[in-house]
């Protein structure tokens, strides 16, 4: 009685005691069960990890003597801020590159540029769209960006980099056709 709850000889029944198959299958099941474990783990580590510290509430204190910033409230009432004019159009011409065109079918059509500013990724930009610094897309041809500010003038052309000219001649080690 004592061997059939311990696991004795008794409890194994018609089984030998090392049968290779069921060993195998006990061995397959166990790494298939440890994989398992382990995606499981993979997947709540990330989980598991504490949020960034949350920060510190600010003081709303301001010492008495710094200086309070002066506001320019000309905007807010529908007056130009004297200090807002756009810089110089030399200026502005540094910061705008035009990487490609795809140019109007007809000549009354929409056309889209691909306009870096400031060397960032190139934005697509259609006729009236609004750039950085207040300048207005004016028009768009199949090689150049006409730009300028609203309801003024182009003040600035962006124009297309010219391709390379084609190679010509016969690539090294090519042999000469017979003359």
């Amino acid at each position: 009685m004592f061997g059939l709850l311990v696991g004795g000889p008794a409890a194994i029944g018609p089984l030998r005691a090392y049968d290779t198959q069921t060993m195998w299958s006990r061995l397959l099941t166990f790494f298939v069960w440890l994989a398992v474990g382990a995606s499981v783990v993979a997947w709540a580590l990330p989980m598991m990890r504490s949020a960034p510290g949350t920060p510190q509430p600010v003081s709303g204190r301001v010492a008495p003597d710094a200086p309070v910033p002066v506001a320019d409230w000309s905007a807010l009432f529908g007056r130009g801020a004297a200090a807002s004019a756009a810089p110089p159009v030399a200026a502005q011409a540094n910061r705008f590159r035009l990487v490609g065109v795809a140019g109007p079918v007809r000549p009354s059509g929409p056309g889209v540029a691909l306009v870096s500013i400031d060397g960032k990724p190139p934005r697509a930009l259609r006729a009236g769209d609004v750039l950085e610094g207040g300048l207005l897309v004016m028009e768009v041809t199949a090689h150049t960006v006409k730009l300028g500010p609203p309801g003024g003038p182009a003040t600035l052309t962006l124009q297309v980099p010219l391709l390379p000219p084609p190679a010509t001649g016969v690539p090294a080690g090519a042999a000469l056709p017979p003359s």
